[in-house]
């Protein structure tokens, strides 16, 4: 039996007898087809929670290996511990089961359904029967679609509107919602909700979604003045499952033609914030805060969880103005882009074509990413440029590194299909055609990074600079393969154009 996993939240103090919120079933949405939840404060009254599902379809676009696998999830509202029971919705009993990431909860099974006690919020995958931990599921899984799980155990919601609040207009299931008024805040009501491509989104405005709505479509400001003090939140779920991908549609730009594709995307965006919500199938790129560092007014994005199942279906592009925290990311593209204000706290999962931390427009200031951890990285894929942990993959167009650090990242994953280093400037091959780009990279201080295990494929950890791009002076501290430290280069392939690595044991410093 494993001993479980959580997200963290620092310094989060629990008490005993704090709410604990369990939504409704959402009117006119159907539970899952594969899990039950009951959820409870420790010692208290069983509640039964709404189970959503999402599912990876068979149209294009979709990644035809993984069609017909599903992800359900729970959202719920808690300051103190809880226990969740997990249960098959078909009644056939839990044989075995293990949380992720791996910190510090419990699991047991009894009476074939699986008890998690949570200590305090966190956003948690559950494998059952082994599903994930006990196969390899990438290149070569011919095996029956999965059915996975997860528990979004939230935090109190701050500043939760009231349908009667002052400056709230309601919208009704059915009805379209104004893209403009007099009203401060646009309140989705519980139900199913459409709102089209590309809702226009304003500067100053709230958009919510409570735990018991469901809206289709996504959310665009329409000019980059108009991206200021922005907030979308709630614990319920937007979702770009009724929209086509463009390759669909006939459209080949990811540029202007594919906007509207984009859950959310807001342009010059300065204090806005993405908090709390799923974002289920994305039909593009999923959160999109787009603007250069602006002092003083970040944005954020917390709390948010993320499933896609379409190429291009990739997670956060912080931009140079966001810092993100506490977000589980589950996706079929990449899932962060390195840059912006830092990453924090975030789990993530690949299974088919995507990267955990995509390394091309990495920047030459301070960054730091820290306490993450990877669960899954798994892809179809074998010799090409895509997948991995950490990938530059021959995209780098300037210089960067200096100031930046990756601290404390856990690839627990035992069965990662490609390698986790894949620091390449320029691609060899088999893996691409060589690009040619501009700029060293130089600098960055990848600390306490613990990986499982290699390759299933056998595939080398690789850094791989050019002539004009090289890789330089990167400090690997506590860098550890299957609880063995790395204290040599030789862990890497490299070629003449990687100079300067330098490695070192643990050290506590975290300035």
């Amino acid at each position: 039996m494993k001993f479980i996993a959580l997200l963290l939240l620092p310094l989060f103090t629990l008490h005993a007898g704090d709410d604990l919120v369990v939504y409704p079933p959402v009117p006119g949405l159907a539970a899952s087809e594969h899990y039950q939840v009951r959820v409870r404060a420790v010692g208290g009254e069983w509640k039964s929670a709404f189970v959503w599902q999402t599912e990876c379809k068979t149209e294009k676009a979709y990644f035809d290996t993984l069609a017909g696998w599903t992800h359900s999830y729970v959202n719920f509202e808690t300051s103190a511990a809880v226990e969740v029971e997990i249960s098959r919705a078909n009644g056939r009993p839990i044989r075995s089961a293990a949380v992720h990431p791996q910190r510090s909860s419990s699991c047991v099974v009894k009476e074939g359904k699986a008890l998690v006690k949570l200590d305090r919020p966190c956003l948690v995958a559950v494998d059952i029967d082994g599903q994930m931990d006990g196969q390899d599921t990438g290149k070569g899984y011919k095996g029956p679609p999965l059915h996975t799980v997860s528990i979004f155990a939230n935090p109190p919601l701050a500043n939760k509107p009231r349908p009667d609040g002052p400056g709230v207009r309601t919208v009704k299931t059915g009805e379209k919602p104004p893209a403009d008024g007099e009203w401060s805040t646009l309140y989705f009501l519980p139900g199913v909700h459409d709102i089209g491509a590309a809702f226009p989104v304003h500067a100053s405005r709230r958009y919510y979604i409570p735990g018991d709505a469901m809206v289709y479509g996504t959310f665009c400001n329409p000019e980059w003045k108009d991206g200021k003090d922005i907030r979308i939140f709630g614990h319920g779920t937007l979702s770009g499952a009724r929209l086509k991908h463009e390759t669909a549609l006939g459209l080949f730009s990811l540029g202007q033609k594919n906007i509207s594709r984009k859950p959310i995307e807001i342009f010059g965006a300065e204090d806005t914030r993405v908090e709390g919500l799923t974002i289920a199938d994305s039909a593009s790129h999923s959160v999109m805060l787009i603007n250069r560092y602006t002092e003083g007014h970040p944005n954020k994005v917390q709390w948010t969880k993320i499933f896609t199942w379409r190429k291009n279906g990739d997670g956060i592009n912080p931009f140079g103005n966001t810092l993100i925290e506490d977000c589980f990311i589950r996706t079929q593209d990449d899932s962060l882009y390195v840059n912006g204000l830092g990453i924090r706290r975030v789990v993530l999962w690949n299974d088919a074509n995507g990267s955990s931390f995509v390394l091309s427009s990495i920047p030459d200031r301070r960054l730091i990413v820290e306490d993450c951890d990877v669960i899954y990285s798994r892809a179809k894929w074998h010799h090409w440029s895509g997948g991995r942990v950490f990938n530059a993959r021959g995209e780098n167009d300037e210089a960067g590194g200096p100031g930046v650090i990756f601290r404390n990242i856990r690839i627990s994953d035992p069965r990662p299909t490609l390698q986790q280093f894949f620091i390449c400037m320029t691609v060899p091959k088999p893996y691409g055609d060589d690009q040619h780009v501009k700029g060293d990279l130089s600098g960055v201080l990848f600390q306490n990074i613990s990986i499982a295990a290699p390759s299933v494929l056998g595939e080398p950890q690789m850094l791989w600079g050019q002539k004009n791009a090289r890789i330089r002076n990167l400090t690997f501290e506590n860098l550890t393969i299957a609880d063995k430290p790395v204290s040599s280069a030789d862990f890497f392939k490299t070629n003449e154009f990687v100079e300067g690595l330098r490695f070192a044991p643990s050290s506590s410093s975290k300035k």
